[in-house]
């Protein structure tokens, strides 16, 4: 964690300091209830408040020193026109003196996966850090740059993006040594407009990497793949990939043994990495990995100590968590929700089936951000459940049947299908899953996370755990 004086922070900020130069800044935080004895509380202006209102709060709370655009009544103030962009500077100037290697993770899905594998890569050769939670903004990237600590050899970071130009400004804070970008798909397409856009602002991950800096790109992506050229005249560009035989990196043997993924990679020698293993399932996870064991690779680590890497990864949150509950397999992945994701984990509920022998029920809520072509989007992850074979289809909310319309073009029985609207409750889906599954079956629950599907898994174990009475 970044310990600071006041002067120290001043200087780095390009801020104005009043008050005690020697005022010890301990930690940071842009929440005023958050504030912990020794904290400085950074006071920006949100759409809907004003952080300077709470200066007299924060310091009533403990903070030491505040980062503000008025000078509160008392106390050791920093004082500048813009505190989110003297936040970022501070950050910068921070990590040129620590100088860790950085290794930056970005995409439309699949970017906190990734960035938990090579956490578990890298920490196994330096003393890593990474992004905690959802500190992958603008505002959250400086304040997990500033809780570095002073003997960090690697931090992995990730970024993601609400538009364009933010991405660059991230990078341009951490100027990364190793920069992965995972897919490009269509989140955040009512935001951007198209996948073009989306993939320009996936690439501004190069704004602050040096030329020579290592680039590793999914090579089975079409977007990424039609930027070899241009790329690899500035960076190390190293695609990976299981279906494009020219990448640099190919994905052999990929398999899921006794629900862990398990791979073979061929390296741009021609050597061959085998019995890569992770304790996750579902082909995207294998990609997840590859990108991880190549910023190993490039990083000098061994072989074994990579293969180490991966097989002690851990997921977070409700990231495609899979465990058992009275007999049922439950997938929960309501974290996030994108076409390409729920592609993703519809295959990974066939592969859970397929091993259980039981039914596949897909229970899909609302995928956010998605623009004029949502009901589109949604009516084809439908036409996937349809052609998969998933056994049942459930759906929450008005915009999320288009799912089910999707799945009845492709010929889906009606009879498969239930839908709950707006109307509707968590516990009236819960009842509609529990009347139709049984003990062996595998129900998967996915959306993006301000549906709050997460509400229908508790109420669907609440029914399961009454029932075991």
């Amino acid at each position: 964690m970044a310990i600071m004086t006041a002067a120290e922070a001043a200087a780095l900020s390009g801020a104005e300091l009043h008050g005690d130069p020697e005022t010890l800044i301990t930690g940071f935080t842009v929440d005023s209830r958050k504030v912990e004895p020794g904290f400085m509380f950074v006071a920006l202006k949100g759409e809907n408040t004003d952080g300077n209102k709470y200066l007299e709060s924060a310091l009533d709370n403990g903070a030491s020193c505040v980062l503000c655009s008025r000078l509160p009544e008392r106390g050791t103030a920093l004082l500048t026109s813009d505190p989110l962009a003297a936040l970022q500077r501070m950050a910068a100037e921070f990590l040129k003196r620590t100088s860790p290697r950085v290794y930056a993770v970005t995409g439309s899905v699949g970017k906190t996966t990734t960035k938990q594998f090579v956490y578990s890569v890298i920490s196994k050769g330096f003393r890593t850090q990474k992004t905690e939670g959802n500190y992958n903004s603008i505002i959250g990237l400086p304040l997990t740059v500033l809780e570095t600590r002073p003997d960090t050899e690697a931090l992995v970071l990730e970024m993601g993006m609400s538009g364009l130009h933010e991405i660059e400004v991230m990078s341009e804070i951490s100027r990364p040594s190793v920069g992965v970008i995972t897919n490009i798909g269509t989140s955040h397409m009512e935001i951007l407009g198209s996948r073009e856009n989306i993939l320009r602002a996936k690439l501004e991950i190069t704004a602050g990497m040096e030329p020579g800096s290592t680039l590793v790109l999914n090579g089975d992506d079409r977007m990424l793949w039609e930027k070899r050229d241009e790329l690899r005249e500035k960076y190390n560009v190293l695609y990976y990939a299981f279906i494009n035989g020219e990448a640099d990196y190919l994905i052999l043997e990929p398999s899921f043994p006794n629900g862990t993924l398990r791979f073979d990679l061929r390296r741009p020698d021609g050597s061959v990495s085998r019995g890569i293993t992770a304790p996750t399932i579902g082909m995207h996870n294998v990609y997840n990995a590859a990108a991880a064991y190549i910023c190993g690779y490039v990083s000098g680590m061994s072989d074994a100590d990579i293969k180490l890497g991966t097989a002690s990864f851990e997921n977070t949150g409700m990231r495609q968590k899979v465990y058992k509950k009275g007999g049922f397999t439950i997938l929960c992945d309501c974290y996030n929700a994108a076409p390409e994701s729920m592609r993703a984990s519809l295959s990974t509920l066939m592969m859970l089936g397929s091993d259980s022998g039981g039914k596949t029920h897909a229970v899909l809520g609302q995928m956010m951000e998605l623009g004029e072509r949502s009901a589109e989007l949604h009516r084809g992850v439908g036409s996937a459940v349809a052609e998969m074979g998933v056994d049942r289809l459930y759906t929450y909310g008005e915009a999320a049947k288009e799912y089910a319309a999707g799945a009845l073009i492709d010929g889906m029985d009606e009879d498969r299908i239930v839908t709950v609207g707006d109307e509707g409750s968590f516990d009236d889906l819960a009842n509609a899953i529990y009347r139709s599954a049984e003990p062996g079956d595998v129900i998967m629950f996915k959306a993006s996370r301000s549906v709050g599907l997460e509400g229908a898994v508790a109420a669907f174990e609440k029914l399961v755990e009454e029932n075991e009475k």
